[in-house]
């Protein structure tokens, strides 16, 4: 399994994501692509899982990810969105494995997330994340979490 930046091969990335996805990230990947990456997980050169790295302020903030995120990207951590993995290669531990990773590939690098779906805080709490915010949207929530490196101290 090889962890690679994708640059310009953007297009295979955007293929695996669902059609919703798809539909915010195309148009506005020009204007982002100067300021994040896509990682991709290759399994033979065939991707099977990637995430989007965005340096800044990812694109179409929520209320809750300006009020709340906003800390951390004045800290410089990098916001990680898209975060997929191929359907047909669920259960195979391919999130964890990019998610290592990246931590591997950025050692002292902090990260920052949201999520909407409840059910995905155990998989980034097992990876590391810890949850530092809820919304308090009964209709629409979200979760922020938060990576931080362990420094050595030498």
């Amino acid at each position: 399994m090889e962890f690679q930046e994708i640059g310009d091969n953007y297009q295979d990335f955007f293929k695996i994501l669902p059609q919703d996805w798809q539909e915010v990230i195309r148009p506005l990947w020009k204007d982002y692509k100067k300021s994040a990456n896509i990682y991709a997980l290759l399994d033979e050169k065939q991707l099977v899982a990637g995430g989007i790295v965005f340096r800044t302020a990812p694109p179409n903030r929520t209320e809750f990810e300006i009020a709340v995120g906003e800390e951390y990207v004045v800290k410089g951590y990098h916001y990680i969105g898209f975060l997929f993995v191929d359907p047909k290669r669920r259960n195979e531990a391919l999130g964890t494995r990019w998610l290592s990773a990246l931590k591997s590939h950025f050692p002292e690098q902090g990260f920052w997330l949201t999520i909407e779906e409840q059910v995905l805080e155990t998989f980034y709490v097992k990876n590391g994340f810890v949850r530092v915010s809820e919304s308090a949207d009964v209709g629409a929530p979200e979760w922020m979490f938060i990576y931080e490196p362990i420094l050595k101290i030498i």
